[in-house]
């Protein structure tokens, strides 16, 4: 099993190194940072039904641990074997054996699993609402490794990849990685991140080919690179928490489109300002509130499906979007003033780029990248900037110990950045006035209620960087755009009323016909 460096974000996606404060406040080529097309895309599906043979059986994550207990795997007496007169773990971590319990949304290690002279290893997830014991929850990774004594068959479904396949046998079955980590051979430390060094050494490494939708949907190939001659898969590993569906057919919700879609008028350059909310994201110019449906025309398909419909006014998160091997999870708002609709007809309002999937290019104002230094960032954000204002709470208790800070951005009236140090991470918030919206779109409420409901929503723009605080490197930007409505509470009111009065005309025009007949 590969191990993973403290501090780092599964759910970060990253790019190249680019120097930052480098690229020009201009249009850019449209060759740069692309990827597949949409069929492309979707053949590169086949990797994601997370499906596949061992020994006799064959199985797709996540499955209950009774199908394959009934064909003889069980929790090896390995996992028993914890010494209870040997200290406690360091943080007390938990160890797990077939006796555990998980708590409701609990995951547990990776633990070995045999049968006869097998072995594997499994991750266990309770899905459910209360309290389960271990057997009795869903299996939601498989491990693999070349080190295992009697491994069993093992093939992943489609692409026929098992331990011992060629790196270049996992590129033409699978297509470029989300990402690929360089760790070390003897202790699983990160030494790089695609192009990006985070330590230099002068140890053996290897390299892991990670394909993944989320956090806990992936699947991780780790290639053997220590000995040239054979640069195969050492290690397989496959988790999958989330019942997969089939893609939805959704070109019923295309042939009708609201009249708020047509507002979107994407930017011709990039931003000179973070303000400006225009970025380029995997070689095309976008700016946040960003139609689906835009997604859509540049190649972007959904990972699940998502025919719910979303009510007007609101905000849905956790869609998720994938084009070739990038996935990305993303808000997603209805912004029509008369009805609710598939996420193809709503706004995006939120996305992002790190250092760990999605793997996608990402160019903001003067040249920040993923890559950039801390450095680069502070003087892109003006040497001004440092006009320090005290962090308060709601009760005026000032925040020194917090490890928060918010300056003045002189060159940005109105905005500010919220700097917040954390033990892995320092992030840079630049937050947006409520009162300037990038784009300004109506929604009208049928139930108006409380002005100030959750149903309205509220005004959330801001670009968050994240600084390794090891690195100094920007590891992740997310960003997120949710422009103030625009409600006309009188005209509501009067819809509402007409929509009664019309209601009383049928109804009185109902009993008239009624009457007619019955006189007849």
């Amino acid at each position: 099993m590969f191990k993973k460096i403290s501090g780092l974000f599964l759910a970060i996606a990253l790019l190249l190194s680019v120097p930052a404060c480098s690229m020009p406040d201009a249009i850019f080529s449209d060759g740069m940072g692309s990827q597949t097309d949409e069929d492309a895309s979707r053949e590169a599906a086949e990797i994601y039904s997370f499906s596949f043979t061992l020994g006799e059986l064959q199985l797709e994550l996540p499955t209950k641990f009774s199908v394959m207990s009934s064909r003889g795997w069980k929790i090896s007496e390995a996992a028993e074997n914890a010494d209870e007169d040997s200290p406690a773990p360091a943080n007390n971590t938990k160890i797990y054996t077939s006796d555990s319990t998980l708590e409701a949304g609990e995951y547990s290690d990776y633990l070995p699993l045999a049968k006869d002279n097998s072995v594997i290893t499994a991750k266990f997830y309770n899905d459910g609402s209360r309290q389960k014991g271990i057997t009795d929850c869903l299996v939601v990774g498989i491990g693999l490794d070349a080190e295992f004594e009697n491994e069993p068959e093992f093939i992943l479904h489609k692409d026929n990849l098992s331990i011992g396949v060629g790196y270049d046998e996992v590129i033409d079955a699978c297509g470029k990685p989300s990402y690929i980590e360089k760790t070390l051979k003897s202790t699983g430390e990160l030494v790089a991140i695609n192009d990006v060094k985070l330590m230099e050494t002068d140890e053996d490494t290897v390299n892991t080919l990670y394909y993944k939708l989320t956090d806990h949907s992936f699947i991780a190939f780790k290639i053997d690179t220590v000995n040239s001659s054979s640069n195969r898969i050492a290690s397989i590993t496959i988790e999958n928490d989330t019942e997969l569906y089939k893609l939805y057919d959704y070109s019923k919700e295309l042939k009708y489109k609201p009249d708020n879609i047509d507002l979107y008028k994407g930017p011709n350059l990039l931003g000179k300002q973070f303000t400006d909310f225009a970025y380029k994201f995997e070689g095309n110019l976008y700016t946040l509130p960003l139609p689906v449906r835009k997604l859509l025309d540049d190649g972007w398909v959904f990972v699940r499906e998502y025919g719910e419909r979303i009510p007007m006014g609101t905000t849905v998160d956790g869609l998720i979007m994938r084009k070739g091997n990038l996935a990305m999870k993303m808000m997603v708002h209805n912004y029509d003033t008369k009805y609710a609709h598939t996420a193809v007809n709503c706004y995006v309002i939120s996305m992002e780029a790190a250092l760990t999937g999605p793997n996608a290019s990402i160019l903001l104002s003067k040249g920040i990248t993923l890559g950039s230094t801390e450095k680069d960032l502070v003087d892109a954000l003006g040497k001004d900037y440092a006009k320090k204002h005290p962090v308060v709470d709601e009760e005026g208790n000032y925040l020194a110990s917090s490890g928060n800070d918010k300056y003045d951005i002189p060159d940005m009236p109105d905005c500010y950045i919220q700097k917040t140090v954390g033990e892995e991470f320092t992030v840079y918030s630049c937050v947006m006035p409520d009162d300037v919206p990038t784009i300004t779109l109506p929604v009208s409420i049928t139930d108006i209620g409380d002005i100030g409901s959750e149903l309205l929503g509220e005004t959330r723009k801001h670009i968050d960087v994240y600084v390794s605080n090891d690195t100094h490197l920007i590891y992740r930007f997310y960003l997120q755009n949710c422009p103030e409505y625009v409600v006309d509470e009188a005209k509501i009111i009067e819809e509402q009323l007409e929509a009664q009065r019309e209601k009383e005309r049928e109804e009185w025009k109902k009993q008239q016909e009624e009457k007619e007949n019955n006189n007849g």
